[in-house]
């Protein structure tokens, strides 16, 4: 597995870990962190990833668990009555641990609970989808927990996990690649107690570095030496973060600004998708639903000659022939050479009972390409409305020689036969 993919499917390993002491609805814990215990998983690729949970540590009064995951760095666990938080340290703190502080579960952990992990990167959405049967290398577990996990910015799940309470994470999964649990031992060592120390107190121990009275010293980058200045003047530490917020929503709002190419660009790809979508839902006949997301879509993008032609033939199949005839001319004025536009436009008029205009549409058609079946099939129908039979005669004919499996073009030159000798005088 990827490095990316080792940290966010260890990061849901850790969703529910150590909730013991939670109300989660359980009699067992869910991943008990136990010092001792250790889970194996194996990927589809057959390699082996092992999760121990080392031992315990209390740094200023703060109850760490001392875990790792396969070559990942040694990291910690906090639990919190804020909730389960995990600790990525950064090098060389191994003696009094600093770094990244995310927050990993909030409880109680229970089907319909989402959580965010605001301080990761990126930040990561959880829900707890479903309760239900999974089998593993390890056993079939009927009661394992579905979660769901996507970046905060992305609408769609990038990957699940199933939990199973005393046990821990069974299974876990992103895109095509698998792991599942193969052996598991738990530890009959006790998992340290809650801690009551805020979120707020836990960031200033481990992520914030400590200062003496004398002032940072001299080789210390800038960040570090503002907040020991902080520190020794008293300022507090939530006004000089609310400057930090206001700083960075200013230099949002101009990067934002400069990138409004690759927003249209984004938004074009979205707008695509949806016409898409709603070519699907024309030819599975959802007329009126693909209507309404098309007639959204020409308001915003009223340049787009493919929107006005798809909500002109919607128009069409609903039997509003004015604003159908109004879309597929928008359509072919934003693009002339559209001939399966212009097909659509000549039925408008043969449905509005304007044979001629109709003609007119289909013989501009077939100037550019006199291998088009419909169109001749079009063409003659505009001839026999106009009394030209013999001419439609031949147009259905030219139709049936381009595709010999026009059964509506058969069936019209067999009527039009029948007719003729109906009218035969004996």
């Amino acid at each position: 597995m990827s490095l990316i993919w080792r940290k966010v499917a260890f990061l849901l390993l850790t969703v529910s870990l150590c909730l013991s002491m939670a109300d989660v609805g359980y009699s067992s814990p869910v991943l008990p962190l136990n010092p001792g215990s250790t889970w194996t998983y194996r990927d589809q690729e057959g390699k082996l990833e092992t999760l121990v949970v080392k031992g315990t540590r209390n740094i200023k009064g703060v109850p760490l668990i001392e875990a790792s995951y396969g070559n990942q760095p040694l990291f910690f666990f906090i639990l919190s009555e804020e909730g389960l938080f995990r600790l990525n340290t950064t090098p060389g703190s191994d003696v009094f641990p600093r770094g990244e502080l995310i927050l990993i579960a909030q409880k109680p952990l229970e089907p319909g609970r989402t959580w965010q992990s605001s301080w990761s990167d990126p930040p990561l959405f959880f829900e707890v989808l479903s309760r239900g049967p999974v089998t593993v290398p390890a056993g079939t577990f009927r009661d394992a927990i579905k979660i769901g996990f996507r970046p905060a910015t992305d609408p769609i799940y990038s990957g699940f996990i199933w939990l199973h309470p005393g046990v821990g994470i069974v299974a876990q999964e992103r895109s095509n690649d698998r792991s599942e649990l193969i052996t598991y031992s738990l530890s009959d060592l006790l998992p340290p107690a809650e801690s009551d120390i805020p979120a707020s107190r836990l960031a200033s121990i481990f992520q914030v570095v400590q200062t003496d009275r004398s002032g940072p010293p001299p080789d210390l980058p800038a960040p570090r030496k503002i907040l020991g200045w902080m520190r020794q003047s008293g300022v507090p530490f939530g006004f000089f973060i609310l400057l930090l917020v206001l700083f960075a929503t200013v230099i949002y709002l101009i990067i934002r600004s400069g990138r409004r190419e690759i927003d249209l660009a984004q938004d074009k790809a979205v707008t695509e998708g949806e016409l898409t979508l709603c070519s699907a839902m024309v030819r599975d006949g959802l007329f009126e639903e693909a209507g309404e997301i098309l007639s959204r879509l020409s308001e915003d993008h009223p340049q787009w000659p493919d929107i006005a032609a798809l909500l002109g033939k919607t128009y069409l199949y609903t039997g509003n022939l004015e604003e159908a005839r109004l879309e597929l001319k928008r359509a072919l004025t934003l693009n002339p050479n559209m001939p399966s536009v212009r097909l659509d436009l000549a039925c408008v008029y043969l449905r509005m009972e304007d044979p001629a205009r109709a003609l007119t549409e289909t013989d501009t058609i077939l100037a550019g390409d006199n291998r088009y079946a419909d169109a001749f099939f079009c063409r003659g129908q505009a001839l026999e409305a106009m009394g030209k039979e013999d001419l439609a005669v031949k147009a259905y004919q030219e139709a049936l020689s381009i595709n010999p499996r026009f059964r509506k073009a058969q069936e019209k030159l067999e009527n039009l036969h029948k007719d003729h000798e109906g009218k035969t005088p004996p």
